[in-house]
């Protein structure tokens, strides 16, 4: 993986856009990252780990990444332009960020985060573009991870080893190493195979006692199933175990098998009894039946004797029925005649009724000559009728055209009227018109004005605010080089006095036997002695440090001052010498006469079109005034007209209407007396043709009557009977013949006779014999139900009790097994001599690999002597399955081992560099070993010495040579020197902004 450029864009403490050309920086092999506290350095690795991953280092919330100093109209975002497995890639990320908005109703606007990843691929004909690979923000981080192969966490540990972060793996206890670990090695699949074993071996332990409690349960079933008496001849085994139930159940299922076979031969003991009995029964009910048959034959025959003349009669009524049952059509036919007459008759009158007195007892001829005139008039009337209607027409045309004259006569009024008063309107208008031009033409001057009064008013507020700040600046400023004279004496004060003790100095480090630095001599007979006052080199350093802070925020306020005093000169010349407030007055005059002005000027085009519009009226009012005289006097002539022809068809339509209000309901009332004559003849038609019909009838069935043997037709009617009674007699008859030859035939039938000559039989003995065989049959069939229920019901358990113990004895073997998996997987097992937990053998394995690598480079940088010790001690307190991950330094100088907090400032950065590039080693090669160009390390060398940064630069020049370019995070001066391919991130008001310098520039 490579970096090759960078732009950032209001992120941070950039507020606008910056670009960075990595490809310049790789080229150098090494190089610096420089600027003062809080200039930005570390955003600039924020940036790199934002673009990719979509978040920062540690976890700082991505809200608020985007720059305080960035103007509203300017959006956060950063892209990135890498390389991996030889494809380039460019990646574009913004944060979700707030704004200020006018747009919005609580004036701020919220931009949600985006993603958008790119590859540069080659065209055919060699040109290259940018095609999208994701736009989601998610998609794009796990293309990132697929990428790269590392995780932000392990990315962060291997690429960028932030600022702090150093000592914080070295310093940290073994459980926080122990998390830091397991996260970056995802080792946490290894505890949960931990748990996965536990549960497992739950699981199983569980199945083990439901089988057991199975197969108990089992043996209770075969138990209860065998009965009192079966268990008691064998009896289960004392405690729950399959092996000794299966035979225990095999004894069981033999004695129910015995005891089964015995109850089948007694219940077919008792079936023989059972049929003969049955039997028995059945001989001697059919004697009864045959007896009690005969007897009823015999009471049948004396009852049928006794009906003999009603039959007889029943005959003579069925044939007088027969006979008159062919005239009841003709019958009826007469009756219907008869009532069709008289309704006819009654609708007739009922219509006579309605017609005038005139006509209500004429005859037919008449009311048909009287129809046929009243036909003839309405014929005539209807011809009249489009002249009604035309009447209508000209009543409607002539209200329309006094409407019309109406209108006319207005619409000339008010012409007339509007333009009597045009003269003195125009004039108005063209006198406004004027005005406004007037004012149009001063707007830009008065604009001008007022612009250059606003400026004086700022610069006269500048120039006051200058005053102020710079009253405080001198202030500030003579403070500060008091400060610094005072600092200044107090140092050479001190300086002078060591020089003065130097001798006593000078003695504190002679040694007998050793020469003196200054004369040579091994002896020291009078050592010069401090005086108690005497100060120290450090003392005189502190003095010097003191003066040089003191001086530098001298020169500082000194600065601010004059950059005040400037400031303040250009207001005042911009502004000059008039006070604010009047300067105020005059711009509030100038801004109300400029805005009056504007708003005049705004006008002048509506007052121009109110003019055009104005002219336009007139000429259309003169238009109106002629239109409306022409429609007056056309609409008077024309109405004349209309009036005379309306007065013709008045006199026609009186004469029509007689005395009717309308021709329309002359027309109807004629129209329904016509209908009404028309009625009352078709019902004088309908009686008389009734009246023949019946006639007719009456005629007809007088003489079948008397050819059917009946002299009248009311004695042929009462000799009609209803269907069904013709039917009950004929099947009351037919029976009686039935009855009389089937009694015949059972008196003459000789089983019967037989029969009659016996004794009575007795049934009720016979079935009390058999319900006494009965009851010993159901008590054997539920013996032997009973017994080959049993037997059944052992058989099946016994079935079931087999595989059930099999699959005990299976889960058995299994939880021995998994039981002793998990113990051994969580340090609790003997046969686990370490007594670790896998996932801390893991760790503790990754760890000694991790020590492994950083002792190759922490020899080089502490001159071979210190190397770092891994212990597998158990941690105070986490019980015997927790593997410690304890750090130790071992001192190759004194061979001792000692704490890695005893290190001091310099040694412990040196240390903890070491360890996080072998850390990042071992993660790189966990991660697939995919080779990372690029390094970044985060401040520190502030605490070296010059030998030991030159070993670390040893080390770090190491790194370069295996063609991985290393970024140093730092504001240490001697670092410029060593490292001349920079980038400088530098602090200003308005923001951060990035400035390379390269090494051969």
């Amino acid at each position: 993986m490579r970096l090759h450029t960078m732009t950032v864009t209001a992120f941070g403490p950039f507020a606008r856009t910056e670009d960075i050309d990595f490809d310049q920086l790789f080229n150098a092999g090494v190089f610096l990252l420089k600027g003062v506290t809080g200039a930005g350095k570390t955003s600039v690795l924020d940036a790199v780990c934002f673009a990719l991953y979509g978040s920062v280092p540690g976890h700082r919330p991505t809200a608020r990444l985007r720059s305080d100093h960035a103007p509203d109209t300017l959006r956060t975002h950063v892209e990135l332009q890498f390389s991996a497995f030889g494809r380039r890639f460019k990646i574009a990320r913004t944060p979700t960020q707030t704004y200020r908005s006018t747009r919005a109703k609580d004036g701020t606007a919220t931009h949600q985060a985006t993603a958008h990843l790119h590859e540069r691929t080659t065209r055919p004909d060699g040109s290259t573009t940018w095609e999208p690979v994701s736009a989601h923000v998610q998609e794009t981080g796990a293309q990132i991870t697929a990428l790269l192969g590392l995780t932000k966490e392990q990315f962060c540990q291997v690429v960028l080893l932030p600022q702090g972060d150093f000592a914080k793996f070295l310093h940290a206890s073994a459980n926080d190493r122990r998390a830091l670990l397991s996260h970056l090695f995802t080792t946490h699949r290894f505890q949960d195979l931990q748990t996965w074993l536990k549960e497992h071996r739950d699981t199983v332990r569980d199945n083990l006692q439901q089988a057991q409690g199975a197969v108990d349960r089992l043996g209770s079933r075969i138990e209860q199933a065998a009965g009192p008496q079966l268990a008691e001849a064998a009896p289960p085994p004392g405690a729950p175990c399959g092996t000794d139930l299966l035979p225990w159940a095999h004894d069981l299922l033999a004695r129910a098998t015995a005891a089964h076979d015995t109850a089948r031969a007694g219940e077919e003991k008792t079936d023989q009894i059972h049929r003969a009995a049955k039997a028995t029964l059945t001989t001697t009910g059919d004697l009864a039946g045959r007896q009690q048959r005969y007897s009823e034959a015999l009471a049948r025959r004396t009852a049928l004797d006794q009906s003999r003349e009603h039959n007889e009669r029943l005959r003579v009524g069925l044939k007088h029925a027969r006979s008159a049952e062919h005239l009841r059509p003709l019958l009826a036919a007469v009756d219907a005649g008869a009532d069709q007459l008289a309704t006819t008759r009654a609708t007739e009158r009922e219509h006579r009724r309605l017609l005038d007195t005139t006509h209500a007892n004429a005859t037919t001829p008449e009311l048909e000559q009287a129809h046929q005139d009243l036909h003839t008039t309405l014929g005539r009337l209807e011809a009249l009728r489009p002249r009604e209607e035309r009447h209508t027409e000209l009543a409607h045309q002539i209200f329309t055209l006094e409407e019309k004259e109406k209108l006319g006569k207005e619409e000339l009024e008010d012409a007339q009227e509007w333009l009597d008063i045009w003269p003195d309107t125009h004039a108005t208008a063209t006198d406004r018109l004027a005005a406004l031009r007037s004012a149009a033409e001063r707007v830009p001057q008065l604009a001008k004005e007022e612009n250059a009064l606003i400026r004086q008013v700022e610069a006269a507020e500048n120039r006051d605010t200058l005053a102020a700040e710079l009253e405080k600046a001198t202030k500030s400023a003579n403070k500060r080089g008091d400060q610094a004279r005072v600092a200044q004496k107090t140092w050479l004060d001190l300086r002078e006095q060591r020089l003065n003790g130097m001798a006593a100095e000078l003695a504190g480090d002679l040694q007998d036997g050793r020469p003196c630095a200054v004369c040579g001599s091994p002896e020291h007979p009078r050592p010069a002695q401090p005086s108690a006052q005497q100060p120290t080199r450090a003392d005189e350093e502190k003095a010097a440090q003191s003066y040089e802070k003191a001086r530098k925020l001298h020169e500082a306020a000194d600065q601010a001052r004059t950059d005040v005093a400037t400031r303040h000169a250009q207001a005042t010349g911009a502004a000059g010498a008039e006070p604010a407030t009047l300067l105020r007055t005059r711009l509030e005059q100038a801004h109300t006469a400029h805005v009056t002005a504007q708003q005049q000027a705004a006008e002048l085009l509506e007052a121009q079109q109110a003019l055009e519009e104005l002219q336009a009226e007139h000429n259309r009012r003169a238009q109106q005034l002629t239109r409306a005289q022409q429609q007056v006097t056309e609409a008077q002539s024309r109405a004349t007209t209309l009036r005379q022809e309306q007065q013709q068809i008045i006199h026609e339509l009186d004469e029509a209407r007689a005395d009717a209000p309308t021709l329309e309901r002359r027309i109807t009332t004629l129209t329904q007396h016509r209908d009404r004559l028309a009625d009352v003849i078709e019902h004088a038609r309908r009686t008389t043709a009734a009246a023949t019909r019946h006639t007719d009838a009456t005629e007809t069935a007088r003489n079948s009557a008397v050819e059917a043997g009946f002299p009248t037709l009311d004695e042929a009617a009462d000799a009609l009977q209803p269907a069904d009674t013709i039917r009950q007699w004929q099947t009351e008859l037919d029976q009686r013949d039935k009855d009389e030859a089937a009694v015949a035939d059972l008196l003459a039938t000789p089983e019967l006779v037989d029969a009659a000559q016996l004794p009575p039989a007795d049934p009720i003995a016979a079935q009390t014999a058999l319900t006494a065989a009965e009851t010993a049959v159901k008590a054997a069939t539920n013996t032997t139900h009973e017994a080959r229920t049993r037997a059944t019901e052992i058989h099946r358990l016994t079935d079931e009790l087999t595989p059930a113990v099999a699959t005990l004895e299976l889960l058995q073997a299994d939880h021995a097994l998994s039981d002793r998996l998990a113990e051994v997987a969580n340090g609790r097992s003997t046969a686990n001599t370490l007594s670790m937990e896998l996932e801390a053998y893991v760790l503790a394995s990754r760890l000694k690999e991790i020590v492994i690598a950083a002792n190759s480079r922490l020899l080089n940088m502490t001159s071979e002597r210190f190397q770092l010790v891994y212990s597998q001690d158990k941690d105070p307190g986490r019980g015997r399955a927790k593997a410690g991950l304890t750090l130790r330094i071992h001192d190759n100088w004194t061979g001792l081992e000692r704490e890695a907090s005893t290190l001091s400032g310099g040694e412990t950065f040196t240390t903890s560099l070491a360890l996080a590039l072998g850390l990042a080693d071992v993660v790189t090669g966990e991660a697939g070993g995919r080779p990372l160009g690029v390094l970044f390390v985060d401040e520190g060398f502030g605490s070296l010495d010059e030998q030991s940064l030159t070993d670390v630069m040893d080390v770090l020049d190491q790194l370069r040579a295996g063609d991985r370019a290393v970024g140093v995070v730092s504001h240490v001066g001697d670092l410029s020197d060593r490292i001349p391919t920079q980038l400088h991130i530098r602090k200003e008001r308005t923001g951060s902004t990035v400035h390379p310098v390269l090494a051969d520039a």
